[in-house]
């Protein structure tokens, strides 16, 4: 293809290139998934294994030789400052707070129950006036009737038309005030259900966020008093120097011990490991973030290059048809899509492997997908956009 692209083709390769770069990120979303479920399980058992070590080496500290202890006693001081922090932080911010809170939860479903109540007796009391009116007004309805239906009698009803339709006239009215009194009363009715509903819902949150913070408070006190005891503090602080040594264990060590040196170079390798698939999974976010910073970039100076075909449609009498030399390294930087999303397609083999990943993307990310090919590239399509648009000037 000759390097030489009206703005319909120019356009059309910038779309085809954003399309291409979405086959890769769809490509490395696949790998991101498949490496967070991964990693998740990988950690389980890591942390499993390492809670089982830790166990035996402070029941056997003096068995692990020289070199753990040492590594022990140098973290031991950090450990027991953190635990003092926490312990503080517990006594004079966590559980005041977390009571506070509590309390106010309580108070607040308590000030509920008695609006409930309080609006109870009223509503109530609303209700059997309302029920009185209309009893009386039904009455007085039946009175009305039955003296129209006596003064309505064959020969009588000519003699007695205006006292009929005076009586009819007190029936109506006396109709229309119990239709008023019963929609009063409807809503009142609707009324209490409503706060009941409303109340019945808000009793149930304020319930459930009272025992929520109430099991908080527990949890937070029950540390606290864990903490309170000196010895309790000294072995925690003991136990975890020994989970922060050997968890950052990255070679072996000596151990005079055999089983428990056997069980600390198998923690070498998983914690190894482990940061293999950290650092994929930190590679995976990078490499999304660079294709998304570059798609949207091509999208942006896609419609630059459409605002310019418009105007080279509506004003075709006046303006020359433009055509766009596309530079050699903005050619190159998008050579490599099919490429690299051929490389990423196998995301079974690669999340089981993330240093294999890793092999692939880092060379990319740091070369091809610099910083600085990245300006280039952008740079070079804005310079060839701007020598075509030189005909329009």
């Amino acid at each position: 293809m000759s390097n030489r692209l009206s703005l319909e083709q120019f356009s059309k390769t910038i779309a085809d290139n954003v399309e291409r770069i979405g086959t890769v990120r769809r490509e490395v979303e696949e790998i991101q998934v498949g490496f967070n479920s991964a990693y998740v399980e990988w950690k389980a058992g890591h942390d499993a294994t390492l809670e089982q070590l830790v166990e035996a080496v402070t029941g056997r500290l003096d068995e692990a030789g020289p070199d753990l202890r040492a590594r022990t006693e140098e973290r031991i001081g950090e450990e027991q400052r953190a635990i003092a922090g926490r312990r503080q932080e517990l006594r004079d911010t966590l559980v005041p707070e977390t009571q506070a809170e509590a309390d106010r939860t309580l108070q607040q479903g308590q000030e509920l129950i008695a609006e409930l109540r309080q609006l109870n007796p009223r509503l109530d009391q609303r209700e059997e006036e309302l029920k009185a009116q209309g009893a009386a007004l039904e009455g007085e309805l039946d009175q009305l009737n039955g003296q129209i239906r006596r003064l309505s009698g064959c020969l009588r009803v000519v003699f007695n038309f205006f006292k009929i339709g005076k009586l009819d006239r007190q029936r109506q009215q006396a109709i229309g005030q119990l239709k008023v009194v019963q929609q009063e009363l409807k809503k009142v009715r609707d009324e209490w259900q409503e706060f009941q509903a409303l109340g019945r819902s808000e009793q149930g949150d304020l319930q459930a966020q009272w025992q929520e913070l109430t099991l908080k408070l527990a949890q937070l006190q029950g540390e606290l008093d864990y903490l309170d005891a000196e010895t309790n503090r000294e072995a925690l602080a003991l136990r975890r120097a020994i989970r922060h040594v050997i968890d950052n264990l990255k070679e072996p060590i000596p151990c005079p011990a055999g089983d428990i040196k056997a069980e600390l170079d198998k923690m070498v390798e998983l914690n190894v490991q482990t940061d293999d698939y950290q650092e994929g999974l930190g590679s995976v976010g990078s490499l999304l973030s660079i294709l998304d910073g570059i798609t949207e970039g091509l999208n942006r100076f896609n419609e630059s290059v459409g605002g310019l075909i418009e105007e080279q449609r509506m004003h075709s009498a006046h303006l020359p048809k433009l055509d766009v030399a596309v530079p050699d390294e903005v050619r190159a930087f998008h050579a490599q899509w099919d490429g690299l999303a051929q490389k990423v397609r196998d995301d079974g083999r690669l999340c089981a492997n993330p240093t294999e990943f890793l092999a692939i993307v880092r060379p990319v990310m740091e070369q091809d997908l610099s910083e600085a090919k990245i300006k280039a590239m952008f740079d070079g399509l804005g310079r060839a956009l701007d020598d075509a648009t030189q005909r329009w000037r």
